[in-house]
């Protein structure tokens, strides 16, 4: 008779649970660190329309830009999100 300690027994439901969670967590992870990017590169473009000192480039850079995060909130709507996400592509 073999003494089989049932509270350490782990079904394919959790692993498969854990693996979703684990999934979740890396795309929430790179989707902050692909905000913080579009944020660091948004905030100087900003500040330079603000004070009256942007050139058209500057303009049209932050336009691309402020897409580009637009883009990165919508992530979670594609039907494979979090297990496969096409990320968008920052600007050039």
């Amino acid at each position: 008779m073999s003494n089989i300690d049932w509270s350490q027994l782990i079904t394919a439901e959790m692993k498969a649970s854990r693996q979703a969670a684990q999934h979740i967590a890396e795309a929430v992870a790179e989707s902050a660190r692909r905000r913080k990017e579009a944020d660091h590169e948004i905030a100087p473009l900003q500040d330079a329309i603000d004070i009256d000192e942007a050139t058209y480039e500057d303009l049209a850079l932050l336009k691309l830009w402020k897409r580009y995060r637009v883009a990165l909130s919508k992530v979670e709507a594609q039907p494979s999100y979090p297990v496969s996400i096409d990320w968008p592509a920052p600007p050039a």
